[in-house]
């Protein structure tokens, strides 16, 4: 499953004019935090060691939570892992019960 990365943030006119190098520069690290997000979440996905099932799971739902948004869905992600019970540790059940509303972005 790939992930298809958003397109870069706001247009030029609607930056104020002498900030558009920043703009510029913000946009150009948003993209690549967007594309290493992207990277990652392939990498974990095409994992197919069984007792990762349960957090590609997760990782789905937030993905499809957030489309076009690897960076937040990866975020999500992880912070929903340290909240379902701590750190990711391999483990079957690591990731805990898989829960619907997550996919909701509730």
């Amino acid at each position: 499953m790939s992930v298809e990365t958003s397109s870069t943030p706001g247009r030029p006119e609607e930056q104020v004019p002498y900030d558009l190098e920043s703009g510029a520069k913000q946009a150009a690290s948003a993209d690549g935090i967007r594309h290493q997000a992207a990277r990652i979440i392939d990498a974990v996905l095409a994992d197919d060691a069984p007792e990762h099932a349960r957090a590609q799971e997760l990782l789905r739902q937030q993905i499809a939570a957030h489309p076009g948004s690897p960076e937040r869905a990866l975020m999500e992600h992880l912070a929903a892992l340290k909240a379902l019970g701590g750190p990711y540790d391999g483990t079957s059940d690591a990731g805990g019960p898989v829960q619907p509303d997550f996919a909701s972005g509730e």
